[in-house]
């Protein structure tokens, strides 16, 4: 059965009529490519997403991981996409071609992942990481070990993991025990790591760790940290395999959800026999795998919105189809589809308008960070770096978030059948929990946005931030339709301001009340944002209309963004009230009245 649904139309407008992606051929990157060339990544990649991951959703439910004698297998059909994956040039899309990647802005990465994970997220972890990783290494390794690893990452012949988490060390890295032991031209490593997504599988032939340990003798806490590759077969100066490093699968997590992920936890050195290779510099190992966390953040929020998506386009489905109940305003003879119910039509129109102001949200933010790396402006460059740099955490945390609870409002309207596995919703529901705790957990994505986001290079993050949605207000308060709600945002974005600026004083002054209140500070940086790309939309949506295309289309982007906003921005003022409230009984109640 065909569970992956995606409404192409809705990508499109966004990427051509709100945000206008082909603009960024006019980077010097990019060049030699047209808007024509981006459309046909899009049709492909869906295309892609539909026939070949779409299948392995239930196939890798009823497979899950299996282990046995110390190996990790998973669905033949897993292997079998994989290697498509990479011989279609989806790890590589955005590398250089020098690596043999394809050169299309790193937006498109973006925008495939959306349909990839939308489809099969269990699967496109597995790609995912695996560029990631081939990324570090393309950008702090040596020459010599660019050539033997990174080609053979991107076509997908080798995965990759990010290998950060120990028993004893989660989100605080500063105590892992992981050792590196000078041995010549390499390091022996030698400890322990765990939740490590496919960390070991047989959908490649090798798989190359990207290990954080510290060099025996390193300054203690995170300044003594450093990177290392770490494959789990040797490979030989020629690039061809050797003998096994020594990387043991010592257990597969049993989870809630994506039953087709390895998690591992992975033995390094248990037999003296685990040689790394330092990646970047010595101690510094941390900032450099926050390339790496920063882009798995991303996309993490994106993947949020995107099962968010195929949830949101099945339970239309199903509520256009079931019949139960007659017409509330007696209209309709006999009993209807449960779309005509009015709290079934709020669920709709609240899940359509979160799916895709997200998707916006997270385009935007894909577009910036082209911009930031491409545009020869300096000041732009900064501009575009800062906004980047503000979003990283919204997008991740709040996609997520709000990902799983549309996934949750649409079992809600199937009712019953929404709680079975004879629909997909409650696979999509268990499969997104995981998203709000990777890469940071979202009460940490909070801390860093109203804490670090607040002060790094004299408040830059948020300034652009603001000057940004700033000047979409006050350009946009007067329009006909939409300048009501236009207004709204303005006086919430003034409030946003307001309220950051009493909680940056309350970091100095009461540091444990600060952190107490920052994820629902988030969260209304989050709502404020929704608003603003919704908005953006009608107008686009409104010119269309003015035009002539008074279509059902583009008349639900003006209804969902009047909607979103008149309904969410009143309850976002009102958790903004609550960051600043003087009750201290988060910070005070005793341990024992828990």
């Amino acid at each position: 059965m065909e569970h992956y649904r995606v409404n192409s139309k809705d990508i499109l407008f966004i990427l051509k009529e709100q945000l206008n992606y082909g603009s960024l051929c006019s980077l010097d990157r990019y060049k030699d490519l047209n808007e024509k060339a981006l459309d046909m990544v899009v049709s492909e990649a869906i295309k892609f997403a539909q026939e070949v991951l779409d299948p392995l959703q239930a196939i890798g439910e009823k497979w899950g991981v299996q282990m046995k004698d110390g190996k990790v297998s998973c669905a033949p059909e897993f292997r079998e996409a994989f290697k498509q994956f990479g011989e279609n040039g989806w790890i590589a899309l955005a590398n250089d071609a020098h690596y043999g990647g394809q050169e299309f802005p790193r937006m498109m990465d973006i925008v495939t992942h959306d349909f990839m994970y939308g489809a099969c997220q269990s699967f496109a972890m597995c790609p995912g990481l695996t560029l990631g990783a081939a990324h570090l290494i393309e950008t702090f390794a040596t020459d010599e070990f660019k050539e033997r690893y990174v080609p053979r990452m991107l076509k997908g012949e080798w995965g990759g993991t990010m290998a950060l988490t120990e028993p004893n060390s989660g989100s605080d890295l500063s105590d892992i025990q992981t050792t590196a032991f000078r041995a010549g031209d390499h390091f022996k490593i030698k400890g322990t790591k765990i939740f490590i997504s496919w960390g070991d599988h047989d959908l490649a032939d090798n798989i190359i760790h990207l290990v954080l340990a510290k060099i025996e003798g390193a300054p203690a806490g995170t300044r003594g940290i450093s990177l290392f590759i770490v494959p789990k077969i040797r490979v030989k100066p020629d690039g061809s395999l050797g003998e096994a490093n020594d990387v043991v699968c010592e257990k597969v997590e049993e989870k809630l959800g994506i039953h087709a992920s390895p998690t591992c936890e992975l033995s390094f050195g248990s037999h003296d026999g685990c040689i790394g290779y330092l990646c970047g510099q010595e101690n510094k190992g941390l900032s450099h795998m926050f390339q790496m966390m920063n882009a798995a953040r991303i996309g993490t929020g994106v993947g949020g919105m995107a099962i968010a998506s195929t949830a949101y386009q099945n339970a239309v489905a199903y509520t256009k189809e079931r019949i139960q109940g007659s017409d509330i305003t007696g209209q309709k003879k006999g009993q209807v589809p449960i779309i005509n119910h009015p709290d079934v039509r709020r669920m709709l129109l609240w899940m359509k308008a979160m799916v895709e102001g997200m998707r916006s949200m997270a385009y935007t933010g894909a577009l910036w960070l082209d911009l930031s790396l491409e545009t020869t402006d300096a000041d732009k460059k900064a501009h575009y770096a800062a906004l980047v740099d503000f979003m990283t955490p919204i997008i991740k945390a709040y996609c997520s978030e709000m990902g799983f609870r549309v996934c949750e409002t649409a079992m809600q309207c199937y009712g019953g059948y929404g709680f079975c596995s004879d629909y997909p919703i409650e696979q999509y529901l268990r499969d997104t929990k995981i998203l709000s705790l990777y890469e940071g957990t979202n009460g940490m994505m909070a801390l860093d946005l109203m804490g670090r986001k607040m002060r790094i290079n004299d408040g830059a993050p948020v300034r652009a931030f603001m000057e940004e949605i700033g000047s979409f207000c006050k350009t946009n308060q007067n329009h006909p339709r939409l300048g009501g709600s236009v207004k709204e945002l303005g006086r919430m974005v003034d409030k946003l301001m307001e309220v950051s600026t009493k909680m940056g004083m309350l970091a100095m002054s009461d540091l444990p009340q600060w952190a107490s209140n920052t994820y629902p500070a988030l969260l209304s940086f989050g709502d404020a944002c929704m608003c603003w790309r919704l908005l953006d939309m009608a107008l686009a949506a409104q010119k269309a209309i003015d035009g002539g295309k008074n279509t059902p289309f583009y008349q639900g982007k003006v209804s969902q963004a009047l909607y979103f906003t008149g309904a969410t921005l009143p309850l976002a003022v009102a958790r903004l009230e609550s960051c600043v409230r003087e009750g201290r009984e988060i910070v005070e109640m005793p341990e024992e009245a828990f």
